[in-house]
């Protein structure tokens, strides 16, 4: 019965060491094939911080997710262009609402080509002395409204205005509201004059931005106009010759050299930053740099006094109007707070004291016989505010001192871009949106649209649109100088640019994050569970040899008691 029981004993053992044995082995593999999760998830994090995505990054520098919304809708932040998602074989990835529009209104066919059967008019056109009472154009308008994807106003207005063939060679409208100038170019602007009579009274010749219109002087020929403009200045080459005008009260001079009555007419805005422009008041009166003279140049430059867009100057949109707003605070502000008093000989001597040091400071000159400010400086302070409030933590190398020699103007730097609202530029939305759909409409009838069911539905998701864009399955198609469309990459057209996808990177590093902590979690539980086993496996060994010794004894004594 001992002998019996061991071997009972030894086997129940032998079959426990391999059940050990065995999930020894089912954890080890479990532990490998976590280390391999564990590095696929390293690896798809470090890919993903190579994540980048498509945005639509405006003149204006605000950027957008780019969308189908956004390319195919008219608004200023496409100018007003459509910009088409096309296909390998140049055909435009419509809507189904648009694709619906377009076969309904018979200028395409099932198979998404043109029909040729596309009439360009609009009602009422006289076409061969007869007037045509509907085109294709307004048939399509109209099935976008059908459809849902036009307003009926919008509609209307657009059927109201002449077809154009816009996108197909046609005159191209100039949408650019705001144009980015360096200094210079912006100093060429501000110098500028006018190429045509306007609407507004403006004549061939005019100065743009006029120093004596900014301040309010009459310009007519009148000889109460000319009498005004003697009232206020002085037309001498030097403040102490007999011909100084002895009514006026304001000395403008340029390099220390009073300007003459016709050179103060032809002075503009632009050459006060290109020379060093001063004004000087003669006489005891106060000299209000504030109401005077900041307030009518910055109103020139397009401040209104508060933060409503003017469409004036550098004033383009409601965070430039409020720079401007702050700018003149600011500059008001420096002004009040550094004065600098000189001293002099006789009065000619200390009127040009004046006029000789105003120049080189950032402040009011005072003395007994009057006040002078640098113009130039006062511009120049006021646009180097102008960028600080604009810029904010970008304009930390902008700063103004007393002197011209210690301060760091906007004006000296060359690579400054300013934003200055186009005089030319079409600003209608009613004809900006006319053009926007006679271009999709000749597009359509050139190109044709795709039949492709589910890339026109797919298009309108951003993250398909996205990655067919990258991937060379879509291209866009924009409106060229030329006056044609082109189909080419995406970064081809100067608005969608390539970047860091930020969030996708975030998400990534959170979910690598979790994927790490539960995979070393479950590695620490395979590890105790191992160090378990591997105890229970030396506490079976330890019995397996003894039972095993034990076995081997008795067989010996039994078979040396019947060798006896």
């Amino acid at each position: 019965m001992g002998l019996a029981a061991s071997q009972a004993r030894f086997l129940a053992i032998t079959s426990r060491k391999m059940n050990c044995e065995f999930q020894s082995m089912q954890i080890a593999q479990d532990k490998l094939s976590v280390t391999r999760d564990l590095q696929s998830a390293a690896t798809k994090y470090q890919n993903s911080m190579n994540a980048t995505k498509l945005v639509w990054d405006t003149d204006t520098d605000e950027v957008y997710d780019l969308s189908y919304d956004l390319l195919m809708t008219p608004s200023a932040l496409n100018d007003y262009n459509p910009y088409l998602i096309t296909d390998a074989q140049g055909k435009i990835v419509l809507s189904d609402t648009m694709f619906a529009a377009a076969l309904e209104a018979g200028i395409i066919n099932e198979k998404g080509d043109p029909t040729g059967k596309a009439m360009y008019t609009q009602s009422g056109i006289e076409i061969g002395g007869e007037k045509v009472t509907a085109g294709s154009r307004d048939a399509f308008i109209d099935a976008l409204v059908s459809n849902g994807e036009l307003a009926a106003t919008t509609a209307d207005s657009v059927k109201s205005h002449d077809y154009t063939k816009s996108g197909i060679g046609g005159e191209i409208l100039d949408k650019t509201i705001a144009n980015a100038l360096t200094i210079t170019a912006l100093i060429q602007e501000l110098s500028g004059t006018y190429e045509e009579d306007d609407e507004s009274g403006h004549k061939e010749g005019e100065l743009k931005y006029s120093f004596a219109e900014a301040l309010g002087i009459d310009l007519s020929d009148s000889s109460t106009a000319d009498k005004k403009m003697d009232d206020m200045f002085c037309y001498t080459t030097s403040p102490n010759t007999s011909e100084q005008n002895e009514d006026g009260d304001y000395i403008i001079s340029n390099n220390g050299t009073a300007l003459t009555r016709d050179e103060i007419k032809n002075l503009s805005i632009g050459d006060l930053l290109s020379g060093k422009y001063s004004i000087t008041k003669v006489g005891a009166d106060d000299f209000d740099v504030k109401a005077e003279i900041l307030e009518k140049l910055a109103t020139a430059l397009g401040y209104d006094g508060g933060d409503k867009i003017t469409g004036i100057g550098i004033n383009v949109d409601d965070q430039s109007a409020s720079a401007l707003s702050s700018a003149l605070s600011f500059t008001n502000q420096h002004y009040l707070d550094n004065a600098e008093t000189v001293s002099g000989g006789s009065t000619a001597q200390k009127i040009a004291n004046l006029i000789n040091k105003s120049p080189d400071y950032n402040g009011v000159i005072h003395s007994d016989v009057g006040e002078s400010v640098s113009l130039t400086n006062l511009l120049k302070t006021y646009l180097t505010y102008f960028a600080i409030a604009l810029d904010g933590a970008e304009s930390t190398l902008f700063s103004i001192e007393d002197k011209t020699s210690e301060s760091q103007y906007v004006t000296d730097d060359y690579n400054y871009y300013f934003l200055i609202s186009d005089s030319e530029a079409v600003t209608e939305t009613d004809l900006l949106t006319t053009d926007f759909y006679n271009q999709l409409y000749n597009q359509i009838c050139t190109n044709g649209a795709t039949t492709d069911a589910i890339k026109r539905d797919m298009v309108q998701d951003p993250e398909y649109l996205m990655q067919a864009l990258k991937n060379g399955q879509l291209f866009i198609s924009s409106l060229n100088t030329d006056g044609y469309f082109y189909q080419g990459h995406y970064t081809l057209n100067g608005y969608v640019a390539e970047v860091t996808d930020e969030a996708a990177i975030a998400q990534a590093e959170m979910e690598y994050e979790i994927t790490k902590t539960k995979l070393n979690y479950k590695e620490e539980t395979l590890d105790l569970k191992m160090k378990n086993i591997d105890t229970e496996l030396s506490a079976l060994t330890t019995e397996y040899d003894t039972v095993k010794n034990l076995i081997s004894k008795n067989v010996e004594k039994v078979f040396t008691m019947f060798s006896t």
